[in-house]
Parts: C-alpha cells; sequence; structure tokens
C-alpha cells in the first residue's frame, strides 16, 4: 500500500509539505509542540485490516521530563473529506494587560502564549488555564505590532505604516521553551501594500490578508537578506469572482509572480468584504472581520468560503490565531481570550502506543490531584421520584466495593472512589441541589435533610463501611484499602432568597460564600463523629456542572475544600458552557462527561461526542467519564458501553482517572444479570478499573535521544482512505521520518 504525507495542521521546522523528503527518510521536524500531519492510503490489496508504522526518534533536551507523547491514528473514506462540524467554546480567561492587540502560541512549547502590546512589549504569558495568563517575561518590539506569529523557530510581527502600507519584522527568539529576556530584531522590510492580518504557515512563506480580502502567501526564502529585498513592481488587485473563474486566475496569478530576491508574494482571493482577522489549520483558512464581530468565516485554500459559524454572543472577534486544534480569538471589547475547540469529521481508529500506556495529558489516577482514586463511582441518594428516596444498603453496594464472581462470591476490591450527590431534596418537594437543573432552589431545610441521608444509619455511607468490612474479613486487610469517599455540597442558589425561612437571601454573593462553608464544616463534623473505619473524606463535589464564568463561588470553592484539608471534584459536560472553568478556578479534580449514552447527535459520526470529549479531557488535564446507558441489559445499551471501552483505549484513557455514571444500580444490574453478554460487561468493567493500577507514562531522559518504531493494527477496508496522526506531549525535538502502511499477518 501506497502511503503519502500531504501535510500538517503545525507546520515542522523546515517545512508544511514534506512527501518526498519523508520518503527519502531525511524526515521533518517538530519542535515541543503538539501537531498533526495527514495524507492518503492506496490500497492495492482488498485486505481490510492493516497494519501502520511510524519510525523516528525523540531528542529530549534540558531537565528529566515525563512522558514521550501520544500518537493516535484517525482515518476517513477519501471520498468523504473531512470537515469542521463544531466547534466548542472551552475556555475564556482574562487578558492580564488592557493593551493586548495580538496573541499566538510559542513555536516551541505549549506552556507559553506569546503577546504584542500597543505599548510594543511582546510578553510571556504562562498558558496553563489556572495562570489566567499570568505574564511570566516582558520584552522591547522593534515597534507596535499590529499582528503575531510563528515563523519556523522565529516570530514574524506585521506593523502598519499607513493606509497604503506595512513593515514585516522578523524576530529570533531565544530556542529554549522556558522565558528569556532575549530578544533580536534579524530583519525589517517595509511592503508596498497595506495588511491587515497575518497567519502562519511556515520557516520561509507566511499568509497576508489585506482589508478589502486579498491574500498573499509571503515567501522569505532568505531570512538574512530580507533587509536588502527590492520591491521592483506592485501587485494589482484581483476582480471580484466566481467560484470556478477563482481557481482559474489564482493558477494565472502562480505564473505571473514577480520574483523580488527575498521576498515575493502569490495572490488569491477571498470573496470581496471589509477582513481584519486571519488564521490557517494547515488545510483551510479562518477569518472575521470588525463589522461582524460574532461571526467565523471557514474558506478552502483558494479562498472559497465553505461555511460561517456563530460564536458565543458574549465573544467578540479582534483577531485570530491558530494552534493545534484550537482556534484563539483575541476579544478585546470583553478583554479576554477564548480558546474554540475545532472538531471535524474524522474517526480514531488506532493509538500507536504500547499497550498499558495512557495519553500523559489526561488526569492521572491514583494522582495526589485524585486523592489517591483510581475511579470514582456515583451514588444518587435523595428523591428517587416524587414518592420515594433513594438510598444504598449493603447489598447494593456490594458489586461496586468488591468484584464478584457469578456466584456471588468476593473475589477481589473494585472500585477505591466514590462520590455521594443528589439532585434533588429528600423532603419530595422538588427543589434542586444545582443550578443547571429543573426545580425550585433549595432551602437550609433541604441541606440538612441531604446530610441527613448522606449518614443514614444503615444506609449510604455507613453500608458502605459495613461492606468493607465484610470484604476485608473475607479477602483479608491487606487486600482492602480503605474507600475514599467525595461528597456533594448543593449549589447556593441566586433564586433563594429565603434560606432559613428568616429572610437569608442568596442573591447576595457573600451569603453564597458563607452558607457553602458552613455547608462542608457541617459535612466534616458529622464526618468525625460517624468515625467509619473503612472509608476515607476526601473531597467535596461541587453540585452545578456549568463552568459559569468569573462566578466567584465556584472560583473560591477549591481554596475552601484545602482549607479543610480536602480536594475539590467537579464533572462538566461536553455542552456545558466554559468547559475548562473549573480548571481555570483550580479544581484538584476535573472529569468530562462525553453525554455519548444519552445523545447522538444527528447526521454525525456515533463515536463524535466521545471523540470530542476525550480529545479535549486531555488537552487540559481532566478525566473521563464511563456512562452506563439507562438500557445497559439490552443489546443497544451493551454496544454503547462498550464504545467507551473501546475509545478508551484509542484515545489514551484507558488507565487515567475516571468516573462512572450508572444511575441508581445498573453496575450491579450487570453483575446479577443472567445474560452472558451483560455479565461479561461486569467483568471486563472490573478489568478496565485494573489498568489504572498498572499504567505508565513512560519517561524521557536529559539530552537523550530515543527512536521510536510504533505500530498498530486498523480497519482499513477495500478503498483509498485519508488518514491523520495526532502526535501530542511529546517533549525536544520530534522527528517523523518514515510512516508505512502494509497488510495485517494475522
Amino acid at each position: 500500500m501506497k502511503v503519502n504525507i500531504m501535510g500538517s495542521d503545525i507546520a515542522p521546522r523546515l517545512w508544511r509539505k514534506n512527501s518526498e523528503n519523508a520518503a527519502n527518510n531525511s524526515g521533518m521536524v517538530w519542535e515541543g509542540t503538539n501537531f498533526s500531519v495527514w495524507g492518503n492510503i492506496r490500497s492495492v490489496r482488498s485486505e481490510r485490516l492493516c497494519l501502520m508504522k511510524v519510525q523516528g526518534k525523540l531528542l529530549a533536551h534540558g531537565e528529566v521530563m515525563p512522558g514521550q507523547g501520544w500518537i493516535e491514528l484517525e482515518t476517513a473514506a477519501k471520498d468523504d473529506l473531512p470537515s469542521v462540524d463544531n466547534l466548542y467554546l472551552v475556555g475564556t480567561r482574562p487578558l492580564p494587560v488592557e493593551d493586548v492587540i495580538c496573541i499566538c502560541r510559542h513555536p516551541a512549547t505549549v506552556n507559553y502564549f506569546l503577546a504584542a502590546t500597543t505599548a510594543a512589549e511582546l510578553l510571556w504569558l504562562d498558558a496553563k488555564l489556572s495562570a489566567d495568563l499570568k505574564i511570566v517575561c516582558r520584552q522591547i518590539l522593534p515597534g507596535p505590532l499590529a499582528a503575531l506569529i510563528c515563523c519556523g523557530k522565529n516570530l514574524l510581527g506585521l506593523e502598519l505604516l499607513s493606509p497604503s502600507g506595512s513593515r514585516l519584522h522578523l524576530i529570533g527568539i531565544t530556542e529554549s521553551p522556558t522565558p528569556s529576556s532575549s530578544l533580536r530584531l534579524l530583519q525589517s522590510r517595509e511592503l508596498p501594500f497595506s495588511l491587515v492580518a497575518l497567519a502562519e504557515n511556515d520557516h520561509s512563506s507566511v499568509w497576508g490578508l489585506s482589508a478589502s480580502g486579498e491574500l498573499y502567501r509571503l515567501l522569505l526564502e532568505k531570512a538574512d537578506n530580507l533587509k536588502t529585498a527590492e520591491f521592483a513592481l506592485k501587485h494589482g488587485r484581483l476582480a471580484k469572482r466566481n467560484r470556478a473563474s477563482t481557481k482559474q486566475i489564482a493558477v494565472q496569478a502562480l505564473h505571473q509572480d514577480v520574483r523580488l530576491k527575498s521576498l515575493f508574494w502569490h495572490r488569491f482571493h477571498f470573496k470581496p468584504e471589509y477582513f481584519s482577522c486571519l488564521a490557517y489549520d494547515g488545510r483551510n483558512f479562518w477569518s472575521s472581520s470588525r463589522d461582524q464581530t460574532q461571526l467565523l468565516r471557514l474558506h478552502e485554500a483558494d479562498g472559497t468560503l465553505v461555511r460561517s459559524y456563530n460564536c458565543h454572543a458574549a465573544v467578540s472577534i479582534y483577531s485570530l490565531s491558530y494552534c493545534h486544534n484550537n482556534l484563539l480569538i483575541l476579544d478585546r471589547d470583553h478583554q479576554q481570550l477564548h480558546l474554540y475547540h475545532l472538531t471535524d469529521t474524522m474517526q480514531p481508529a488506532a493509538a500507536l502506543k504500547p499497550a498499558g500506556q495512557c495519553h500523559p495529558g489526561y488526569l492521572a489516577a491514583g494522582s495526589p490531584d485524585t486523592a489517591g482514586m483510581h475511579e470514582m463511582c456515583l451514588l444518587y441518594a435523595g428523591a428517587a421520584d416524587s414518592q420515594n428516596v433513594h438510598r444504598y444498603d449493603s447489598d447494593k453496594l456490594l458489586p461496586l466495593l468488591g468484584y464478584l464472581s457469578p456466584q456471588g462470591e468476593i473475589k477481589d476490591c473494585f472500585m477505591d472512589g466514590f462520590l455521594m450527590l443528589a439532585q434533588y431534596s429528600p423532603l419530595l418537594n422538588g427543589r434542586s441541589f444545582g443550578l443547571d437543573l429543573c426545580g425550585p432552589p433549595s432551602r437550609r431545610e433541604d441541606w440538612l435533610a441531604l446530610f441527613d441521608e448522606y449518614f443514614y444509619p444503615q444506609a449510604n455511607l455507613a453500608a458502605m463501611n459495613k461492606c468493607l468490612e465484610e470484604i476485608s474479613r473475607i479477602l483479608g486487610p491487606d487486600r482492602c484499602e480503605l474507600a475514599k469517599v467525595v461528597i456533594a455540597i448543593p449549589t447556593a442558589d441566586p433564586r433563594c432568597l429565603n434560606w432559613d425561612n428568616e429572610g437569608y437571601s442568596l442573591g447576595e454573593e457573600k451569603h453564597r460564600l458563607e452558607v457553602t462553608r458552613w455547608a462542608m464544616q457541617e459535612v466534616v463534623k458529622r464526618w468525625h463523629q460517624a468515625a467509619f473505619r473503612h472509608l476515607r473524606l476526601v473531597g467535596f463535589y461541587y453540585m452545578t456542572e456549568q463552568g459559569l464564568y468569573d462566578d466567584r463561588l465556584l472560583h473560591c470553592f477549591p481554596a475552601m475544600c484545602r482549607q479543610l484539608g480536602l480536594r475539590s471534584f467537579a464533572i462538566p459536560g461536553i455542552t456545558s458552557s466554559w468547559i475548562t472553568e473549573f480548571n481555570r478556578a483550580g479544581f484538584d479534580s476535573v472529569v468530562l462527561q462525553p453525554s455519548h449514552s444519552f445523545s447522538q447527535p444527528d447526521l454525525r459520526h456515533p463515536y463524535q461526542l466521545l471523540k470530542c470529549a476525550g480529545r479535549i479531557a486531555r488537552e487540559y488535564g481532566m478525566g473521563m467519564e464511563v456512562e452506563l446507558p439507562y438500557e445497559v441489559l439490552e443489546p443497544s445499551g451493551r454496544h454503547k458501553l462498550r464504545d467507551y471501552l473501546r475509545m478508551a483505549a484509542i484515545q489514551g484513557w484507558a488507565g487515567a482517572f475516571t468516573a462512572y455514571f450508572q444511575s441508581y444500580n445498573l453496575i450491579k444490574s450487570l453483575c446479577e444479570s443472567e445474560n452472558r453478554e451483560s455479565r461479561q460487561l461486569y467483568d471486563d468493567l472490573f478489568l478496565f478499573t485494573r489498568l489504572s493500577r498498572h499504567s505508565t507514562i513512560p519517561s524521557v531522559m536529559a539530552n537523550m535521544s530515543i527512536f521510536f518504531n510504533c505500530q498498530a493494527e486498523f480497519d482499513c477496508g477495500a478503498a483509498d482512505i485519508i488518514y491523520r496522526l495526532n502526535i501530542e506531549k511529546h517533549q525536544g525535538s520530534f522527528h517523523l521520518q518514515k510512516i508505512s502502511v502494509s497488510a495485517s499477518i494475522e
């Protein structure tokens, strides 16, 4: 089978399209950043099962660093070209200063963003969500820049001179991935025409955009001679053309370029309109204009408009930039940086890593952030319906705490972490404990009734303690550790204007903080009084799934937990607003719920939500939730659950920290089912949790060259296909030398 390398989203150090050089083993090189490379596979045989091999080396720099990274294979039919089908607003952060005018990625590390200000400063910004774009270094730029992009290992800035002119600045930045005061102006050059935006391409060329929509490919062949380049001619402006004629004129323009020593340009054309922003993802262009600040446009490589996307109503686009899987949108009106995650129709097919390893981006199981938990099973107390309160007795908890044989014998320990929570008041009045739930807001009497349920004699926590005592007696104390417990705290609802029936209003922010702190202290007091021998309280859970931007209660919640020596937990959903807001607020453990078992979006691949959730979670350090469908005993439900296990292996979260939604007793129903396939799922869930006890993230030693030869089987089909390799979380220089595909020998 013939494999072609056609391009990448983040350009390699030397060039973007490199199929001939890759085939000749000269390789492609990226520095310390996440990227994707794609191409096509031409089938020459009819075998469906194929074997892909990726060969190269990884050169680590500096100190010992964890993680060799991860290589994931995605595929699509050649006739079904991948298209961006959705944008997720995954995170918003406040700008550190008011005069930021443009932001781009760092050319050698994912740890920082670089920003230019109207005061002609270059700012190194900490890219971690919880750092809120903290300024870690300031440097002086050669002038005020309207645009800033990566250009190989350097930066290229655009300075506006007048309505009819611009100046390019090629800026040398330290190759070290750590902040440095070293900044060198390599060359500057005035352009005889005006640009409003730049977009990254590769080390020797960039994209420039005029206000009228003309797109220039500026070729920087010899950066050292850029200053001496002479512009002998001006380019004219292309007229308005339809899609067919635009392609023809663009091709003619390629043959009529005037080469001006070190710098020349190719001209393409967008639909005539006022433009102000430009980004390039290696395949398509993204644009926006100041007169339509909530609208993103996607264009083909020739400038043809593909479709438009509406941003969140509160997002105003001032400038665009691209980094792996994300658009960075600078919003000067609201003084914010927004991250939009791009998702397309490519589907994960295999992981090119040895079994037993995790993608290093996910929240690690058994880590201090999870209080040592490897998994967390959700247990719902409170109102089950309008007439009943649900409680867990020992019989319901035993299949979760212990792994049972088909005959009901305790063979091993099972889950080691549990979340006790409730959505509605056990007083059966319909009052809810979360801001995103239906029903009137809960009051103090509902909170106290909930805490009574948590500590109900012979049920819930007391039953869990009793179960573990029995498991410890059978297996022996050496094999039975303390179960770690997280308790959900109701979210103080500002709609509640009479929380204590004495006029205490939660409409006031300070009152919401006070009652939350009181609730935590009340639970801790009751926990000490209960004196459970086999349980350990490790943290509190924020009951609302929506991450509201700059909600002071949400942002204070982790600090309240830490003051009590406990961890903070949250489980936002894939459709939550500001998905990463809990990470930005500093929650210790955040798990993302894909909603795959409950939502199948129309006209999308059935695995689309799982794919998106997996990519977002590993990009922002989250765990993943396994959601047992309500119909898990039916064939359709079993199939959905197996989707989670399959995608976990492909995306690298098998062995990472996971939470388990199982309604009230779905795992127990699998354990006790007489259907062989249902019972097998219980066994497989147990084996799946064991992966977190043995999974590893390999280490990369300092200044060592590590050669890799990764391979994976995947279903190629009989037709030609498009492939994409997502290569993430490596450190140092990544040398991709060869990609090959052959028929797999079973």
